[in-house]
């Protein structure tokens, strides 16, 4: 956390976390604005993702969708405080969440 990785450090690092067994990824004020999952590529073992006071925008959210509905994700706790994500974000997210079974917080 509290580092200047940005949008472009975050979905390098994320997309490495293909096959780790890394299972919490706290991303705090990282400066992250747009997020680029690829569905076919999701940590299989991430369980908590911390992205607290960044600046996610509706194609972060967008992104964040992606990996909320995807088959493989183990993720339990999705944290987005202190963000200024707008309706069409919001929307983006909760259209995500309506099939999925693991997040609970």
């Amino acid at each position: 956390s509290h580092n200047n990785i940005q949008s472009e450090g975050f979905n390098i690092l994320f997309r490495a976390l293909r096959d780790s067994p890394l299972e919490e990824l706290n991303c705090r004020e990282c400066r992250i604005e747009s997020i680029d999952i690829d569905s076919e590529r999701l940590p299989t073992d991430l369980k908590q993702l911390c992205l607290e006071k960044n600046t996610i925008s509706t194609d972060g959210c967008r992104g964040l969708a992606k990996l909320l509905q995807g088959e493989d994700s183990m993720l339990k706790t999705l944290d987005l405080s202190n963000n200024k994500i707008d309706d069409e974000g919001v929307g983006a997210l909760a259209d995500a969440l309506q099939n999925n079974e693991t997040l609970t917080n």
